[in-house]
């Protein structure tokens, strides 16, 4: 199982990893060519420890921008597989814009399928056919072609490396001068950063002598029988090898290397800091030394090369190098020149690294930091939305609502179905159809392409717990009919073996990789989609279409022929700026409707029209007021509001009291779906008082009483209470769907005083509390007792406004819709986060 889980996911990991090579390896060469005009000035005026750090300094930046790219950077290069397929992307693409040749049995099925659902709609069901996915191309791609490359460069120096190891544990010997031993082990004493003295051996095989060991160092020499003085000198270099880390340091240059075999430079940047090494230990063996010693060393290194060339271990320190390399050590080894150490030229060159990372590149990438915040907030809001119930309506729409669709796909009028039949698989399906702007290839290339679909439905599961499908039906495709594409869970069992999706949402991390896998997974951006994107800044669109209007109404009146003044009146700027706002703008119309015969009200209903219908029309075809205009776009809905309260008494009843919302101990007793007698009394009271069943089909009252006293004796009922309520109007808005638009409420203290009659509480009298200066005394000429009316007068508007809404919640779940609500009305950030988990709240 882990072994089928690894190969599954090997190539995710891969793209992963080469994107964020390919991502830095245009600042890496630039960085790398800079560093080669500036090294003859190094060497000259500073220390070779400052070359060094230079170099350490361009390798750790660059593993570090390898290891946390994640997409985020501040200019982006395009990919290499991007630029490489593109030609193959084309081709593919004329091919999608034809008659799906690799699914044409499945798509023909299909649309059959489809056009059976359409005659028969009294079913509760419908069949949903599964769609193959289109055929991937076949030739390799960029990131196969360097994964290739890598793990060969890897292996052969791994070989190489186990080759050399095998050698030199088959020819050691033990050292067996004791004056040798002697040397070496004061030598080592005399070097006490390091903790364990390395092993040493001797290898008569070896051209000079080495260090080797990652993790225990061993010093092998090529002879005994050299001078003892020139032995010191090579045991000192060796341990100073071993004293700088720099066996850690080669493994490190070689996955680094092996990472980006194709660049060139990178082999010049990995002999320019081996080189280095070596001059910096022999620095460290001179260091206080006089020119005499100086030369002893030199003499040391030119009496251990005079066997000839030596071959180069690459995971090992060497003591030789090539004639020419050799010629510049000994230079700087007798060099008594007193160098700076360069720490200021370290910092310049750190900063020169950094501005090259960060900002070359080819595509500027617009917002990237507002990217990542939003995809953040939205894998937070989906993590949050999770439920064990398909039956829950609020939290179903919730999650379809967040989850982004493919460019070209948006909601249909018909909203969701929700299967929740025992003895059949639960699950839902999604109503979708194509914008407008969407083309006819487009269209086909969405219905051939169902990537971002899949990883929709796959997120779906995970968050729905007893969900076992997710069907996505779209309607008026380019044959007329509708498709339906179905997926479950056994349609990720090809990703995920026996994995249940569901264990992804055990916590938010696991669920954040999730979904980031998910997205590489399908190669598609986990971004939020136009109509949810900019729902954040509706409330300064609302604001700023009113101001239009009362400027538009201010500048050019009504008066004179309306045909003539309403085509004058389109023609402006303002005009244009206000239908420019879209669905924003469409809300603030709708909430003026159905106005009166003013100027304002006819340019909203201008703008209104213009913005629900997508054309505009000749002014000499407008022959209604705005009134009618409204009544008419009402009365082409065909979805009602269903009333609050009325007519679902015995839903609620039913209902478990779930609490959605952080309440407090009095609101809490008072939801709707509260078991409490005088509660439900209340309710049943509030809902003839409003005139429920009065309400026409696009008018939504959601009220609520917070009960603050209940007097109770065997014929009369006394409630004391805060009754609140929110008018909503339900309308279309644009691609949105049917949303809810609130136009305000009352909270107004009240008592309430019942008989029983016939077993049953019946309203005789509502007392409410007074407007103006006489609020706080009718609150305590109706309050039973003066604790009682300070609870009246000092009520809690956010807990009012909680409870409202968590019924609100509750009416969703009952009706199962789901609406997007705006509401302009104040409410706590604490407060916008818990509505978010439950409502798509604007």
């Amino acid at each position: 199982m882990l072994w089928e889980t690894m190969i599954q996911w090997a190539p995710v990991v891969l793209r992963r990893c080469f994107d964020a090579v390919w991502q830095v390896t245009l600042p890496w060469m630039i960085t790398i060519l800079l560093l080669m005009l500036l090294r003859p000035f190094l060497l000259r005026r500073y220390s070779v420890k400052c070359y060094l750090n230079c170099m350490r300094i361009m390798m750790g930046l660059l593993i570090m921008s390898m290891t946390a790219y994640s997409g985020n950077a501040y200019w982006q290069i395009p990919g290499p597989d991007t630029l490489f397929s593109h030609e193959m992307q084309e081709s593919q693409m004329e091919e999608e814009s034809l008659p799906v040749v690799s699914t044409e049995e499945n798509f023909a099925k299909q649309q059959e399928t489809s056009v059976m659902q359409t005659q028969n709609q009294q079913q509760t069901t419908e069949t949903p056919v599964p769609t193959a996915k289109p055929e991937k191309q076949t030739l390799p791609e960029l990131y196969q072609i360097w994964a290739v490359g890598m793990v060969l460069f890897l292996l052969f120096h791994l070989v190489q490396y186990g080759r050399m190891q095998w050698y030199l544990h088959k020819g050691r010997e033990k050292i067996t001068d004791p004056a040798l031993l002697e040397s070496y082990q004061q030598l080592h004493k005399e070097m006490p950063i390091l903790v364990r003295k390395p092993r040493i051996y001797c290898h008569r095989g070896l051209p000079s002598s080495i260090c080797v060991g990652l993790f225990r160092k061993t010093i092998y020499v090529d002879t005994q029988d050299r001078d003892l003085e020139e032995m010191k000198w090579v045991l000192r270099h060796e341990l100073y090898h071993c004293d700088n880390g720099d066996m850690l340091g080669r493994w490190v240059f070689l996955v680094t290397q092996s990472m980006h075999w194709f660049n060139p430079l990178m082999y010049w940047l990995i002999d320019q800091l081996e080189w280095s090494t070596e001059l910096e230990c022999d620095a460290k063996v001179v260091e206080g030394a006089d020119l005499q010693a100086r030369k002893a060393y030199s003499m040391a290194i030119l009496n251990s090369i005079r066997e000839g060339n030596r071959k180069r271990a690459r995971l090992s320190t060497a003591f030789v190098e090539n004639r020419k390399t050799l010629e510049k050590r000994l230079e700087a080894i007798v060099d008594m020149q007193q160098k700076k150490p360069g720490r200021i030229m370290s910092f310049l060159i750190t900063g020169m690294v950094i501005f090259c990372f960060t900002f070359v590149g080819c595509t500027p990438v617009e917002s990237q930091q507002t990217t990542e915040a939003v995809q953040t907030d939205l894998t937070r809001e989906l993590y949050d939305a999770r439920t064990p119930y398909i039956g829950s309506a609020s939290d179903v729409g919730k999650i379809l609502g967040l989850l982004p669709l493919p460019n070209g796909l948006t909601t249909h009028e018909e909203g969701m179905e929700l299967f929740t039949d025992e003895g059949s698989p639960f699950g839902a399906k999604q109503h979708l159809m194509f914008t407008e702007a969407t083309t006819e290839a487009e269209k086909q290339a969405l219905l051939s392409n169902t990537d971002q679909l899949e990883r929709n439905a796959y997120l779906f599961l995970a968050l729905v717990d007893n969900a076992d499908f997710l069907e996505y039906k779209i309607h008026d495709t380019p044959t007329t009919e509708s498709v339906t594409f179905r997926f479950d869970r056994q349609m990720a069992e090809k990703y995920y073996g026996d994995i249940d999706l569901r264990s992804f949402t055990s916590d938010f991390d696991t669920f954040a990789a999730f979904v980031e896998e998910l997205n590489i997974l399908f190669d598609c951006p986990f971004t939020e989609t136009l109509e949810t994107a900019g729902r954040e800044n509706w409330v300064e669109n609302y604001q700023t279409a009113m101001e239009l209007v009362q400027n538009i109404s201010a500048e050019m009146p009504l008066q004179g022929d309306f045909a003539a003044w309403a085509d004058q009146m389109r023609q402006s700027e303002a005009f244009a700026q206000l239908v420019a706002l879209g669905d924003d703008a469409l809300i603030y119309c709708l909430m003026q409707m159905p106005g009166g015969t003013d100027t304002e009200s006819y340019v909203t209903m201008l703008a209104a029209d213009e913005l629900a219908y997508g054309s505009r029309r000749d002014g000499a075809s407008f022959d209604e007021t705005p009134e009618e205009w409204y009544q008419v776009y009402c009365a082409l809905d065909s979805q009602y509001a269903v009333h609050f309260y009325k007519g679902l008494e015995q839903e609620y009843a039913d209902m478990p009291e779930a609490e959605y919302l952080s309440l407090s101990k009095e609101a809490a007793r008072s939801r709707v779906t509260s078991k409490e007698t005088a509660v439900q009394a209340v309710y049943k009271a509030l809902s003839d008082y409003m005139e429920e069943d009065k309400l026409n089909g696009h008018e939504l009252v959601v009220f609520a009483p917070l009960v603050l006293d209940v007097a109770e004796t065997e014929d009369t009922l006394q409630v004391c209470c805060v009754v609140g309520d929110d008018r909503y109007r339900m309308n279309r808005v644009g691609n949105q769907g049917y949303c809810l638009l609130n136009e305000g409420g009352s909270r107004v203290p009240a008592r309430l005083d019942f008989v029983k009659e016939q077993g049953e509480w019946k309203l005789e009298e509502i007392h409410w509390a007074k407007d103006g200066s006489g609020y706080a005394l009718s609150i305590e000429e109706l309050a039973p007792n003066e604790e009682v009316a300070q609870k009246m007068i000092d009520f809690d508007s956010d807990d009012m406004t909680r409870l409202l809404y968590d019924n609100l919640i509750q009416y969703m779940n009952v009706t199962d819709t789901s609406y997007m609500v705006y509401d302009m009305g104040y409410k706590t950030e604490d407060l916008q986060q818990e509505l978010r988990q439950f409502l798509q709240l604007a």
